[in-house]
This record gives C-alpha cells, sequence and structure tokens, in this order.
C-alpha cells in the first residue's frame, strides 16, 4: 500500500509540472517530461555542487522553463533555423540539455571550464540517452569551430560573451540576462554600432523575471 501511495504520488507530481510546462510550451510533451524528471533526480543525487536550486518546483520554473520559455515565440527566436549550438560557462547544463531535449535536430556542444562540471555534464547526458550533446572542458575563447548559436545563461557581460565567442558564431547569441542589461548594452554600443549587430530583447514578469536578449548579424 505504501509502495503505491508513493506511485501515485509521483505521477501526480509528473502530471502537475507537465501540465504547467505545457500551458507555457506548446512543444512540451511526455517524453520530455519523463526525461527532465530523471535529470532532477540526476541532479540532486550529482557529488558536484551544481546548483543552489533543490526544490521541484523551483528546478522546473527556475530551470526548465527559463531555459525554454523563449522558445515558444517562434516570431522572437526560430530554434529550427539553427543546426549547431554552443552553451557558454554551462555549469550545470542550462540551457544547453533542455534545449538538446526538446530540439533533437540541434547539435549542442556544452562548453565550461570547470573539469568536475564536465564530468557532471557528460554523465548526464549519457544517462539521459542524449546523442547529439558534446561536452567540452575549456574557456570559450580558446575553442575553435562554427556554430549557428550561443547560448550564455548567468555568464558574463553581453560585451564578454560577444568578446568570448565572435569568432565561433555565425548567426546570432541568446543571452539570458537580468536587471543590468541596460548597463552592459551601454557598455557594448560602440562596437556593437561598429559591427551593425541586431538585437531584440524580451522581458518576462511572470511567472519569474528574466531578459532574453537575442543579437545576430
Amino acid at each position: 500500500l505504501i509502495l503505491c501511495k508513493i506511485t501515485i504520488d509521483i505521477n501526480i507530481n509528473l502530471f502537475n509540472h507537465m501540465y504547467m510546462l505545457q500551458n507555457y510550451l506548446p512543444f512540451y510533451s511526455s517524453v520530455m517530461a519523463e526525461t527532465f524528471e530523471k535529470l532532477y533526480e540526476l541532479m540532486l543525487s550529482s557529488p558536484v555542487n551544481i546548483t543552489a536550486i533543490k526544490s521541484k518546483e523551483d528546478y522546473y520554473i527556475k530551470h526548465i522553463l527559463d531555459s525554454l520559455y523563449v522558445f515558444a515565440d517562434e516570431a522572437f527566436i526560430d530554434v529550427s533555423k539553427f543546426k549547431t549550438m554552443v552553451d557558454v560557462g554551462s555549469g550545470g547544463g542550462f540551457p544547453g540539455i533542455p534545449m538538446a531535449v526538446c530540439f533533437p535536430h540541434l547539435k549542442v556542444t556544452l562548453v565550461d571550464s570547470i573539469a568536475k562540471k564536465c564530468q557532471y555534464l557528460e554523465n548526464t547526458v549519457n544517462s539521459l540517452g542524449l546523442s547529439n550533446v558534446e561536452v567540452i572542458n575549456n574557456r570559450a575563447e580558446n575553442l575553435s569551430g562554427s556554430y549557428d548559436l550561443a547560448t550564455a545563461r548567468g555568464v558574463g557581460t553581453v560585451k564578454e560573451v560577444y568578446n568570448y565567442t565572435r569568432k565561433l558564431v555565425k548567426r546570432g547569441w541568446l543571452m539570458y540576462k537580468g536587471e543590468k542589461l541596460p548597463q552592459e548594452m551601454e557598455e557594448f554600443r560602440p562596437e556593437y554600432q561598429k559591427r551593425r549587430l541586431k538585437s531584440a530583447v524580451k522581458r518576462i514578469e511572470t511567472p519569474f523575471t528574466r531578459s532574453y536578449f537575442y543579437m545576430s548579424y
């Protein structure tokens, strides 16, 4: 009876979180939901301190939904137009891993300079069976190669991310920014104007706060 109750509780929680995400993400599926449940368990059981977020509610809102929310608006950014991406300073794998799960056509490269985090990412990618993900233990500025899109979440200013990755990126950057975005753009403005870059911002106030900053040639 106890085992039965635990199973029912798990299924109800999975349904509730899936329903919540489906309200925001039209592409969200039951297969994705099961994968993200497994990702949560892997994150919690990791010996490496990946994130301060431990509660499942916060995990789904502040990691999964935050990583994916912007892709529900194809007029802002159409992920189907990208084939390759690099997630710089990937840390716990956000947004790179959720993107790899939801958009299997993408070849995703997760980059982090900390070896322990890269080992966690390798183990997680293998456990989830994500064949479209590569993990590189290095600094972004030391990379070679070419990517359609670069993502950066909680890593560096706009100017820093651009300088680290400008030789790698063919099409655009998606940066997950906070309240300091106007100041960061003011600092970056001379280079922005010189390179004739284009940009757009999508601001979210609920159920979390975020400024999604998309920049392209």
